[in-house]
């Protein structure tokens, strides 16, 4: 067994170089990403990382500090999916969502990590993709942008393209 040995998170406040202003959450001037890096007892490492628009990332950190880093340091860190299943119902009375779940993808990411580098496979192999690359919605509709910005950031593509 590839024993949890120690877990060590972080916040970081992220400056954007222009204030996002949408509808429902108003101005951002910044993101908070946090990171968990998660130890084996053999020394393996990953780290895995959530963000937020600005708020909420101080929740986010203090639930894996406390909740989550004491109940899996000694668990098999290579059981990522029973410890993905582990961390929801743990936590299931106060958190199906929210800041529980921005918490638990943070500890699934770095779980990959470290299953990854000890295949030596990126992710999109190791789950079976046939390519490295995919089509991505590239949005900004909701975020209060003049026209002629929000039209500068459509990518028009042909059907079936």
């Amino acid at each position: 067994m590839r024993s949890i040995a120690n877990m060590t998170t972080q916040l970081f406040k992220v400056p954007l170089a222009e204030v996002l202003t949408d509808a429902k959450h108003g101005a951002h001037t910044h993101f908070e990403l946090i990171t968990v890096t998660v130890e084996l007892a053999d020394g393996s490492q990953g780290t895995g990382y959530t963000y937020t628009g600005g708020r909420g990332g101080h929740a986010i950190k203090a639930m894996i500090e406390h909740d989550f880093t004491p109940a899996l340091v000694g668990s098999d860190g290579a059981d990522v999916e029973g410890i993905h299943d582990f961390n929801q119902w743990h936590v299931h009375y106060v958190g199906r969502g929210g800041i529980a779940s921005f918490a638990i993808s943070a500890i699934d990411i770095a779980l990959w990590d470290i299953r990854c580098k000890g295949a030596g496979q990126p992710l999109w192999k190791l789950a079976g993709g046939v390519e490295n690359t995919c089509k991505a919605y590239c949005g900004g509709i909701d975020l209060s942008f003049p026209l002629e910005k929000l039209l500068a950031t459509c990518v028009v593509t042909s059907p079936g393209a």
